[in-house]
């Protein structure tokens, strides 16, 4: 169902205690009790402040903006601080609260909230969220989505005869900032809950994009600049045994660029193009009404929901090319629409009082509404070969499934379950897929100090007729299918065990494998294998923790492909490893001192085979990341302290797609060169703390 962005606030205040027998007052015998010097202490309104606030100031030392992902901020040098969590109850039972985290840097958020249990509650908030990804040299100066090129920039037929990418070259960021607003507000009228939540993001930034003229690249920072305006309301009836939900869910998205356009740094070629020009997302909005209900009586319970929703495009075209006559467009804009209806159903029933059977059904449909006009078919900018009508991508999914859970005695409990799939696509690669999953479980936690949870399942996917790509200009091998369309059968294993070694001591093991084998593999997938597992070993004292951890996983994945008539094979190998150590001692020296340590070291490699007579290896591709995470905090008294925290990262990656890779590397690919990360930044955080 969906939740309201209060639901997880106030969660908590509305959600009554649960315990196996009815101590409650009204069940107790009060008709010859004396209740006339009763007085109700828990009664009393709660009143005062709670929580507390801190202000810091911190040093960035970064040389590279990936170290952003990790610290929240791409500032180097002194960056101010504050955070708080600040609680006012007041005499009726309202309480105000106040969330300040990390405000100062590019990841944070600011919150401001009041409710009253079972009356109302209201909640605005701004945060900001933000990804970074590299720094990169490109010769175009950006200015909204125009990347043009100096005044002084002399053409080429390659990128070596560029004089322009041997000498400086313009930084840019490759980051996206994200700014959310939002207003929620719920209101009870008895059993009657409403609400209305609206959200508002901007994004501005840069992101990594690609375009061609002819045969010649180029790497561009596309801009990013747009909005995303939400609204959900609706209201929540609950009965005795029952409980029904209206909602309406609507978006806005509007993009405040309607193109990228480029100077084109080649010399022009067939067709003299200078300059191209191509789409960036499109305006678009979509319009969402559900209505959902549960019921529920003795050994039984059924909860259903059904959506209905409406998504539009609209925006205007770009004209077919922008170098020489461009040919006629059929219409002005593109007039799209997607229709959606999403049902779901679920019965639950208790036949007996060790068996609980569940049945599910969903189902999901789409139906694209398009213009079926001729459009101009546009290899290139300025190279037009001939027209094409667009296909409408209808597509139907059902799912049902059947469990059984049984509990053989105390301890000791199974399940059992069947689920069924049936994909439908028009006018796509695949005409129609059935799987058929099946999976079992095993839990016995009998001993108390050993829990173990073994699983057992797998699927099988059958697709009925491959009919291969519309439109495509080239023949397509009945093998060569996309992969979440070829027929396979899938298996797969997971054991999980708890073990209490000792009182404060822990162990948690996990062994987990799959195996996915492919149907006619003389093109394709032909085999994927995945196994791993995971160690976790902990100890808690009153005062002290610590906890230990590994993982390892592989995957393996075999594929099979051909090359004018010469077939080749190739594999990929996966490894990926992590290990962890969590330290933490409160109350040292009088209760004054409190220090913590988390080390996390990860590590992933890929390894890619390509066999045509002679084996080659492709070359590396791989990460390596060390963070360690220090903390001391003193309390100079009972409300307040002094913190001091240290973030370190040491992180490297490689890629053989762009490793050691210059501007000018790729005669006809202008590139931002190489994208890999090896550096070790930190960040150094003092704050004073005050509670209330």
């Amino acid at each position: 169902m969906q939740r309201s962005l209060l639901a997880t606030l106030i969660g908590l205040v509305l959600s009554p205690a649960v315990s196996g027998a009815d101590f409650s007052l009204n069940r107790a015998n009060t008709a010859t009790a004396n209740t006339e010097q009763w007085q109700c202490e828990r009664c009393t309104p709660q009143m005062g402040t709670s929580g507390g606030f801190a202000i810091g100031i911190t040093e960035n030392s970064i040389s590279d903006i990936h170290f952003a992902n990790e610290s929240g901020t791409d500032n180097d040098g002194l960056v101010p601080r504050l955070d708080a969590d600040v609680t006012q109850w007041y005499r009726n039972d309202i309480r105000t609260q106040l969330l300040i985290d990390q405000l100062g840097y590019d990841v944070s958020t600011l919150a401001l909230s009041a409710d009253r249990a079972r009356d109302f509650a209201a909640l605005l908030s701004w945060r900001q969220l933000a990804w970074f990804g590299n720094t990169v040299r490109t010769p175009f100066n950006g200015n909204r989505g125009n990347h043009t090129l100096p005044g002084d920039w002399v053409e080429g037929s390659t990128t070596a005869q560029m004089p322009g990418l041997t000498g400086p070259l313009n930084p840019v960021d490759l980051k996206i900032e994200r700014d959310q607003f939002a207003l929620g507000l719920e209101k009870y009228f008895n059993q009657i809950r409403t609400y209305l939540d609206v959200k508002h993001e901007a994004r501005t930034g840069h992101r990594q994009s690609g375009a061609t003229l002819i045969t010649n690249a180029v790497n561009l920072p596309e801009r990013v600049d747009d909005n995303t305006t939400s609204v959900a309301a609706g209201l929540n009836v609950v009965g005795g045994q029952w409980q029904v939900a209206f909602g309406y869910l609507g978006s806005q998205y509007d993009n405040d660029l309607d193109a990228q356009r480029w100077d084109n740094p080649y010399t022009p070629t067939f067709g003299a193009a200078r300059a191209g020009q191509q789409s960036v997302a499109p305006d678009n909005s979509a319009h969402q009404f559900h209505i959902q209900g549960t019921w529920a009586a003795g050994i039984q319970s059924l909860s259903g929901q059904l959506v209905w929703g409406r998504h539009d495009q609209d925006d205007a075209f770009l004209p077919a090319t922008i170098t020489g006559p461009a040919p006629a467009l059929p219409a002005t804009d593109a007039d799209l629409q997607l229709d959606k209806i999403d049902f779901n159903l679920r019965y639950r029933i208790r036949p007996m009082r060790k068996m609980t059977l569940l049945a599910q059904y969903d189902y999901q449909d789409r139906d694209y509404d398009n213009p079926l006009q001729a459009y101009p078919y546009i290899i290139t900018d300025s190279v037009p070969a001939g027209s094409r009508v667009p296909v409408e991508l209808d597509t139907t999914d059902q799912k049902a499934s059947l469990s059984m859970n049984y509990r053989f005695y105390r301890g000791f409990s199974g399940e059992l379950g069947y689920r069924w799939r049936q994909q439908e696509w028009t006018a796509q690669p695949g005409d129609q897929a059935t799987t058929n999953a099946y999976w079992g479980i095993l839990r016995l936690n009998q001993w108390e100090p050993l829990a173990i949870r073994l699983e057992l399942g797998g699927e099988n996917r059958d697709l009925d007729n491959y009919l291969g790509t519309p439109n495509s200009d080239s023949i397509n091998d009945s093998a060569l299918r996309h992969y979440y369309l070829a027929s396979r059968d899938h298996a797969y294993a997971k054991l999980v065990a708890n073990y209490q070694i000792i009182e404060p001591l822990s162990l948690q093991l996990t062994l987990e494998g799959s195996d996915s084998d492919y149907d006619d593999p003389q093109v394709g997938l032909d085999e994927v294998e995945r196994s791993g597992y995971d160690i976790n070993l902990s100890y808690y004292r009153e005062k002290f923790t610590a906890s230990v951890f590994y993982n390892a996983y592989n995957i393996d994945t075999r594929q099979v492909g051909s090359n004018t008539g010469a077939q080749w094979r190739g594999r990929q190998d996966d490894d990926a490893q992590s290990a962890g150590l969590n330290l933490e001692y409160r109350g040292a020296f009088d209760d004054r001192l409190d220090l913590g340590a988390n080390l996390v070291w990860a590590d992933s490699d890929t390894v890619t085979e390509i066999e045509n007579g002679l084996g080659s290896e492709l070359g590396p591709y791989d990460a390596t990341r060390t963070t360690l995470d220090l903390y001391s905090r003193y309390h100079l008294s009972e409300r307040s302290s002094v913190q001091l925290d240290l973030l370190y990262q040491d992180y490297e990656d490689r890629s053989y797609l762009n490793l050691g890779l210059d501007p000018n590397s790729i005669s006809n690919v202008l590139t931002f060169g190489d994208l890999s990360h090896d550096y070790d930044d930190y960040r150094l955080n003092l704050s004073y703390r005050h509670e209330f």
